[in-house]
């Protein structure tokens, strides 16, 4: 980075515009520089949240600070971190030591490969295939008894990597013929530790450093100066990426969820004006500049598959608009991609008021990416919640403006996430009905009926542990007390007798809306049962299934002889819908006062504890609702 390049950010105005600007593969020449740039983004404004890390390191980690900081001034988070003593130091993974006592909120292994293996000191092609396949088995088990002695203990979001190695593979060109390849070797075993992850271990990730290798190439990855005279390996290049990606977990982790990718059209999901140059005008297709349309399209079009729902809100006209989507052989995002759409000439900040509205999200979790000034700085004036990221000027950085936007990243994938957009889609097709047959004086159940609604519900399911995780991170409006539960945590819960996990599923004659309700009961004694957590998705409010889901577990635990049911509504700044759901649903005031979180029932300060005794106050029948309920729960033990 060029002296001129420094002072042109240096002088930019918000955060927004440094992010956009020191995107994937623009970042400082020097730590010096990025001390500079972390200043002027520190000044921009107030932090709007804080983060604690940890670092675990068997080789020089403290030289990745002035990274790190940088990466989080970007994304506007106060950054507290703690590096371990040097080496593996397990003793940090227990009670009382200073990393714990620290209280991280992302804790960062970065390993050597031989830590895992003496042998990964050396060339690996020196073993044959048994041999290979030994090493393999061993350095995974040893990652795993280093990972599970961590994931004991509080230590938040586990990020491991594993440093590539400095010299390409020992049998250099041949290798990827080769039977005993070291690249198909560490290929396959990282897709063991992925699998492994991803089955066994909760809030933990493999952050792939051979991926940003590849990014910044092996030359520009390594500073050798470094690496052989202090043992820390990374470049300036390599450092600010590797900050910015364990930041962007760090920017999950402590901001609000982004849900919605609201896109503009003209110049933006293609070069030109689609209302002046016409269909057959704009840049789209096989040829410069078009090409970088298409790719951005098709980027955008992973985004979705990511689970990120696409909305389209442009200044236009739909009668130009439209045939694009549908006719344009390149156009990449076709009509059904979109969940929600407003093509119109209203202000752009009313049309996301609208859209916020019609998806049931908070703007909050909006991103919207558009080209013009004038739209970007409306909306960030008039919706500072909003997310706006503005297409650059020059088109060769149109295709990857979106890879360095932290809130695009996830750490974990559902089913309910792969099928979003058609999720909403379903829920357009359900209000289409209901408002097409609905009968003067008819009440809301038989409007409801008319969906014909299977409600499944399942107990202490290990398999749903990360969608079930991930609805106490993100649910807020129907959610009576927003407790956060990380997937250790309600693994734990699934795993302990003294808890129910519950969660309900909801099907109709348009499709499956997946796992959308969740209920965490504790047992208190053997008669009575804390109401921890009560949630549900917003996609099926309106439907009664909140009443049904509660009161099929209402008869289940009267059956397993349970008199009284504690709840408790903890008033947030979203879930005011909820406010009214335990005395609509036949819960009064604890006669006793207790009190209950933070903390357990009874809690000085805390909401007041509302109560459901179920001899005198049994639970409604199945009947009583517009939805066939199917639970099976295991029979009480005697």
């Amino acid at each position: 980075m060029t002296i001129t390049d420094l002072d042109k950010l240096l002088c930019l105005p918000s955060l927004a515009h440094l992010r956009a600007s020191l995107g994937t593969g623009k970042g400082p020449a020097s730590p010096a520089q990025a001390q500079q740039i972390t200043a002027h983004a520190s000044a921009l404004g107030p932090t709007t949240g804080a983060l604690r890390l940890a670092i675990v390191h068997s080789y020089t980690s403290e030289l990745l600070d002035p990274w790190l900081d940088l990466a989080a001034a970007l994304q506007g988070l106060a950054l507290s971190t703690h590096h371990a003593p040097y080496g593996l130091a397990l003793q940090e993974a227990s009670a009382g030591s200073a990393l714990l006592r620290h209280a991280p909120d992302v804790t960062l292994l970065l390993l050597q490969r031989e830590d895992l293996h003496p042998h990964l000191s050396r060339p690996l092609a020196g073993l044959d295939a048994a041999g290979q396949t030994r090493v393999r088995a061993q350095a995974l088990q040893s990652l795993q008894d280093l990972v599970l002695a961590w994931r004991a203990q509080k230590v938040g979001q586990l990020v491991i990597t594993l440093l590539p190695a400095l010299a390409a593979p020992a049998l250099g060109l041949y290798d990827s013929q080769s039977a005993l390849s070291e690249s198909a070797w560490w290929s396959a075993f990282k897709a063991d530790v992925g699998q492994w992850l991803r089955q066994s271990v909760p809030s933990a990730l493999l952050l792939d450093l051979d991926e940003v290798m590849l990014q910044v190439g092996r030359s520009g990855f390594f500073d050798k100066r470094f690496w052989y005279s202090a043992r820390y390996p990374f470049s300036a290049a390599a450092g600010f990426e590797i900050a910015r990606r364990v930041l962007a977990i760090g920017t999950l982790l402590v901001t609000p969820r982004a849900k919605v990718l609201v896109l503009d059209a003209d110049n933006t999901l293609w070069g030109g004006v689609v209302g002046e140059d016409g269909i057959d005008g704009i840049q789209l297709g096989p040829d410069y500049p078009g090409n970088l349309f298409v790719d951005f399209q098709r980027r955008i079009l992973g985004l979705q598959q990511r689970g990120f729902i696409l909305a389209l809100c442009s200044k236009n006209n739909a009668a130009d608009l439209d045939p694009v989507l549908r006719e344009h052989p390149h156009q990449v995002l076709r009509e059904a991609h979109f969940a929600a759409r407003r093509v119109n000439w209203l202000a752009k900040p009313d049309n996301l008021r609208a859209l916020a509205a019609e998806l049931n999200v908070g703007l909050d979790s909006f991103i919207f990416v558009d080209d013009s000034d004038h739209e970007c700085a409306a909306v960030r004036h008039a919706l500072p919640q909003v997310e706006v990221v503005q297409v650059p000027r020059r088109v060769l950085d149109v295709p990857t403006c979106l890879d360095a936007v932290a809130r695009l990243e996830v750490l974990s994938m559902t089913a309910e996430d792969l099928a979003k957009t058609a999720l909403y889609a379903q829920e357009r097709q359900r209000r289409a009905l209901l408002d097409s047959t609905a009968l003067p004086g008819a009440g809301a159940a038989d409007h409801l009926a008319r969906l014909g609604m299977t409600m499944r519900i399942g107990l202490d399911k290990p398999t749903h542990v990360p969608r079930l995780s991930q609805l106490t991170q993100k649910t807020n409006q129907f959610n009576l007390t927003t407790r956060r539960y990380d997937e250790q945590r309600v693994q734990a819960m699934v795993r302990d007798s003294g808890w129910t996990v519950a969660d309900f599923s909801l099907a109709d004659v348009f499709g499956d809306s997946g796992i959308v309700g969740l209920a965490l009961l504790q047992r208190v004694s053997p008669r009575v049962v804390r109401l921890d957590t009560f949630l549900m998705s917003c996609r099926v409010i309106g439907r009664q299934a909140e009443g049904a889901f509660l009161h099929a577990l209402l008869r289940h635990l009267a059956d397993e002889g349970v008199d009284q049911v504690q709840a408790e509504f903890v008033p947030s700044a979203k879930n005011e819908l909820a406010r009214s759901f335990l005395a609509d649903q036949g819960f009064v005031p604890d006669a006793q006062g207790a009190q209950g979180e933070p903390g357990a029932p009874g809690a000085p300060g805390g909401p007041a504890v509302q109560v459901r005794q179920l001899r005198t106050a049994p639970p409604r029948a199945a009947s009583d609702f517009p939805i066939q309920v199917d639970f099976n729960p295991p029979s009480a033990a005697p």
